[in-house]
């Protein structure tokens, strides 16, 4: 054996006979000494009881009691005790959510049930090493304190620190040997048997990659472990406790305790306008600690009332948001802290990166994968988007809804997201552009297949999205295809949702920009993509009841298409049915049925008796001959239509519904009510489920449903109805339209067969006024009105 090697085992010699006096204490029991007092340097033994002292760690004066978290994270360290084991509880959560003031006020609340405390900082593998050299620090300092004269010889042999302490008590660790010889020693004086009650806090492990915090965790079977981190994936082999955002009424305390206001130096009504300004800013803050910690400081400082910081929020939220006005050394800005986790992610996943800039693009709630997925129109077997939003959920930057098949992310991480990208532009411009692609890719409908049930309710769920990237509309480069193609596909999904205005709106920017690109001075006035833009366009008018319009479009569109595809082709007959459908709706039926009739034989011809384009030309007649008043003939082309419908398309598909409804509207105007309300029922229930309670086509069956309730005398119930679609119509389609109109009259109709003249006058000339001005004087609806005012001026002249 080497002189070196000799040396080595001497030292762990003395080690081991040192350490005895930890191993065979005087007697039986451990010995507990007050700081107070000292003894001789021949009786010291290893002390478990090292006084409460974690001074680094500031405690939040203005710490709200969030009971229930304390009690959830008191609950699991008291059921790990009694496992007989370790007990490792993790407080895992977004940043900002106050993981690190719960955990330190249950040490504050607690320390008492332990024999030491100890904090660290393990937001590194330095910083955990350098709390661990601290840990040892502050052992070697409290054993001093037991003797008369400190024998920092005898001290560190009992620590297991032999040899390394200087006269002073202090060691070395420049060399990493000598600090893996600290953090030994120190999990050495945790394991030992008698020392069965000690505390671990490992503060902000958010760093999972770079070493194993396992490595710091001493191997035995007791004491207390509590860690805080950013990251889901800590919670592995320990007890998880989720820190969520704060409750409305803690969130609101906190504000006040905060901000340090007096309402009550302010007069009643000012003091109640208050309140509801801190109630809205604990909402827009979503009910974040940090947020609210950081705009109670800057109340305080400004010394400003909490209506001033909401004005300030809607003008300038980067600037209060990036901003630290609580001031220490720990404090840091919203974004701030959330600039750690971003730039964390960009490191490990640059594509988890770009997905996060994406959505700041979109909706912040209810993500759907499905939606993401089609969107950037990956391949079945491409894992990179789990992969990508799996790293988004180990740092809790995302967060896994309820039905689990999409994530939300906190609106001010999406705030913050969108501020990082305005600092430069180019970026900003890039992902903009990128997510308003991704999303009218993602809610596109194969053109290769008919739209079912599952696409409607698909749309209608990721519409939120859609609202959310349309606002990127100005930045997009409109002189390409790509992106003209992109607004149609928001236009169709807009006018198929009811959301007429805007698929209006849509319409006019590609009009405009095609027109000004030269398309119809280049390609021609009737080339198809003019003649499809014009079409569409003739279409959202007639949705919002402007017939006029419309007409003069479907017209333009009917000839260019005649002229360049022929009478016979697809692209005619289907705008033949659309001029047909104006005709209707003003009234002239034989112009209609004239029309349909021909669209009908054409497609009967070119895409047999079956096809949903077919069958809905059957209803279209069907509803010709059904405001004719041939009910019959009108009932056998409907049932015809809803045989095919329910079998190519489908029993709850929007347009097989649709056929129900007029068929109960047969029924009704035919005395047979029962019949009537079943369809109405089974009509509004698959409207419901696939385009929604508020979308026309589902109001117009509310409307339709309460006119069976009015006819069986049943009128709380049938106005309960007319004002449920008087209200959606109103908000979705205006009020005015002929649609909205309707359920106005028909409420008339119910006031005045209530003899309530008064109220039915106010909303015959209401309806009279709005269809003589969208349908004109000689309109069948228009002189319905006309006759329900004369009868209630006669009405009311009678009575009075």
């Amino acid at each position: 054996m080497d002189k070196a090697n000799c040396n080595e085992l001497v030292g762990q010699l003395k080690e081991y006979i040192d350490g005895l006096f930890n191993v065979l204490p005087p007697d039986s029991t451990p010995v507990s000494v007050p700081q107070s007092q000292t003894v001789p340097k021949t009786r010291l033994c290893l002390s478990f009881n090292i006084p409460f002292n974690i001074s680094d760690v500031r405690r939040n004066p203005d710490f709200v009691e969030r009971e229930c978290l304390l009690e959830q994270l008191a609950h699991e360290i008291d059921e790990g005790r009694a496992a007989m084991n370790i007990t490792q509880v993790v407080l895992h959560g977004m940043g900002g959510m106050g993981k690190t003031q719960i955990a330190l006020e249950y040490v504050y609340r607690h320390h008492k049930d332990y024999s030491s405390v100890f904090w660290i900082n393990a937001s590194s593998e330095q910083t955990t090493k350098t709390s661990f050299i601290q840990i040892m620090e502050q052992l070697i300092e409290y054993h001093a304190t037991l003797l008369d004269e400190p024998d920092y010889k005898h001290i560190g042999s009992l620590l297991g620190m032999a040899g390394t302490l200087d006269s002073v008590g202090l060691f070395s660790t420049e060399k990493p040997e000598e600090e893996q010889h600290v953090i030994k020693a120190v999990k050495k004086w945790l394991t030992a048997k008698q020392n069965d009650k000690w505390l671990l806090v490992f503060d902000n492990l958010d760093d999972l990659e770079s070493f194993d915090i396992n490595d710091y965790i001493p191997s035995c079977d007791f004491g207390t472990v509590i860690i805080t981190s950013r990251r889901r994936g800590s919670t592995q082999g320990r007890r998880g406790l989720e820190v969520h955002q704060m409750q409305n009424l803690e969130a609101e305390k906190l504000l006040l305790t905060s901000a340090r206001l007096d309402l009550g130096r302010l007069a009643p009504e000012e003091c109640k306008f208050e309140e509801a300004a801190a109630v809205t800013i604990v909402e827009k803050l979503g009910y974040l600690p940090l947020a609210i910690a950081q705009a109670g400081a800057y109340i305080n400082i400004q010394q400003c009332l909490f209506s001033h910081y909401l004005r300030e929020y809607e003008i300038n939220a980067n600037r209060l948001l990036s901003r630290k006005w609580k001031v220490g050394k720990d404090d840091r800005s919203v974004f701030a802290t959330w600039e750690l986790s971003f730039n964390a992610i960009k490191n490990e996943n640059p594509k988890a990166a770009e997905l996060l800039s994406l959505c700041a693009f979109l909706d912040n709630n209810d993500i759907c994968e499905e939606f993401l997925r089609r969107g950037m129109k990956l391949a079945i077997n491409d894992t990179s988007l789990a992969d990508s939003i799996h790293l988004l959920f180990s740092y809790s930057i995302a967060k896994r809804t309820e039905k689990y098949d999409s994530f939300n992310i906190h609106p001010l991480v999406h705030l913050c997201i969108r501020w990082k990208l305005e600092m430069e532009p180019d970026e900003y411009q890039k992902i903009a552009i990128k997510a308003f692609l991704m999303v009218t890719s993602g809610i596109a409908v194969p053109e290769d297949r008919e739209r079912e049930v599952s696409d409607w309710i698909f749309e209608r769920r990721n519409l939120p999205h859609v609202f959310a990237a349309e606002r990127q509309m100005k930045i997009l480069p409109l002189e390409k295809e790509e992106s003209l193609a992109a607004l149609d596909t928001l236009r169709k999904v807009y006018q198929d949702h009811g959301h007429y205005r805007k698929a209006e709106e849509m319409c006019k920017v590609i009009l405009a920009t095609r027109e000004k690109l030269g398309y119809e001075k280049s390609l021609g006035f009737d080339h198809q993509i003019t003649l499809e833009t014009v079409n569409n366009m003739a279409g959202v008018y007639e949705e919002q009841g402007k017939y006029s319009h419309a007409l003069e479009l479907y017209q333009r569109a009917l000839a260019g298409y005649e002229k360049s595809l022929g009478v016979d082709h697809q692209s005619t007959l289907q705008t033949v049915s659309n001029v047909a459908t104006v005709y209707m709706q003003q009234g002239k039926y034989s112009q209609a049925l004239e029309l349909y009739q021909r669209a009908l034989a054409g497609r009967e011809k070119s895409l047999g008796v079956d096809h949903p384009s077919t069958l809905q030309t059957v209803s279209n007649v069907a509803t010709v001959y059904m405001q004719q008043g041939n009910y019959s003939q009108a009932l056998e082309l409907y049932q015809r239509a809803l045989a095919g419908r329910e079998k190519s398309l489908g029993v709850d598909h929007p347009s097989t519904l649709s056929t129900v409804n007029n068929m109960a509207i047969v029924y009704e105007k035919q005395g047979k009510y029962s019949q009537a309300l079943e369809l109405y029922q089974r009509a509004l229930a698959g409207k419901e489920e696939s385009l929604g309670a508020d979308h026309p086509s589902t109001l117009r069956t509310v409307n339709n449903m309460a006119n069976v309730y009015e006819e069986q005398g049943k009128y709380s119930q049938a106005l309960e109805l007319y004002q449920r679609a008087l209200a959606g119509k109103e908000e979705s389609l205006g009020a005015d339209h002929p649609s909205t109109l309707d359920t106005v009259h028909n409420m008339a109709v119910l006031y005045e067969n209530q003899e309530k003249y008064s109220q039915a006058l106010e909303l015959y000339q209401r309806a009279l006024a709005g269809r003589e001005k969208a349908l004109g004087t000689d309109h069948p609806d228009t002189v319905w009105s006309m006759k329900g005012v004369e009868r209630c001026q006669a009405a009311l002249k009678l009575t009075n």
